[in-house]
């Protein structure tokens, strides 16, 4: 081995150490929100993500937050929801 592949190896390595570390890392965060007990919902006419989400949340915390946990924890892109649809809702 030369001195080039040494220092090339002492280069990527921890690189790549730190690139696996931020994914394990990210990845865990939106795993807690699998943890939190959920309830299922059946979605009616009328309801909207954001008018859900406002009835979970505790005053003083932000609604976003709770509209992005519950896009989450069903895989939504956006924030469009039919009736009939069945979601997960964080359990009050």
């Amino acid at each position: 081995m030369n001195s080039h592949s040494i220092r090339l190896r002492a280069l990527v390595l921890p690189l790549a150490l730190a690139l696996v570390f931020l994914l394990l890392l990210a990845q865990g965060s939106h795993a807690g929100d699998a943890a939190k007990p959920t309830e299922p919902y059946r979605v009616v006419a009328g309801d909207t993500l954001w008018d859900l989400a406002d009835e979970l949340t505790e005053p003083g915390e932000d609604v976003r937050s709770t509209v992005r946990r519950i896009q989450r924890l069903n895989g939504l892109d956006g924030g469009l929801i039919s009736p009939g649809q069945v979601i997960l809702l964080p359990a009050a």
